[in-house]
């Protein structure tokens, strides 16, 4: 995550090199607007759950800070919402052992994206050669 905040309470976690004990509070900055979709509550939950790992603590909520309107929403990290990132981490661990790397469908979110120039989506939107030549192939066949 981009900030992890410790916030001083009487229930948290000892922190090394500081006094007292603190609760754990992940933050994450997007550049836009709140999606449609829940993938930036996806992405703070992933987060936390590494961090309670980490850190063997339990992290209840988080927040996405959002730069177009200077907002930050929490994101309460209910159980239906664990389970998601769960079965997401299952499902990543499945292509991993197949060795399988899933083609990345192309979206305008794409262009903002951190990770655009190592995940080059805009590759797949071109056609392949045998894909071409089978077309043209065919097109020879229908005139």
């Amino acid at each position: 995550c981009d900030v992890v905040e410790f916030h001083k309470a009487e229930d948290g976690i000892p922190i090394s090199g500081r006094e007292g004990k603190y609760t754990v509070i992940p933050v994450e900055y997007k550049r836009g607007t709140q999606k449609s979709n829940d993938a930036d509550a996806l992405q703070v939950a992933a987060q936390a759950l590494c961090l309670e790992e980490m850190l063997c603590c339990d992290i209840p909520y988080g927040y996405v800070y959002y730069g177009e309107i200077r907002r930050r929403e929490k994101i309460e990290f209910t159980e239906r919402l664990r389970y998601k990132v769960k079965d997401l981490f299952a499902e990543m661990h499945k292509y991993y052992s197949q060795r399988y790397t899933p083609k990345v469908k192309w979206s305008k979110s794409c262009n903002a994206c951190s990770l655009k120039e190592i995940c080059l989506p805009v590759l797949n939107k071109k056609v392949s050669v045998k894909k071409y030549l089978d077309g043209k192939m065919q097109e020879e066949e229908s005139d």
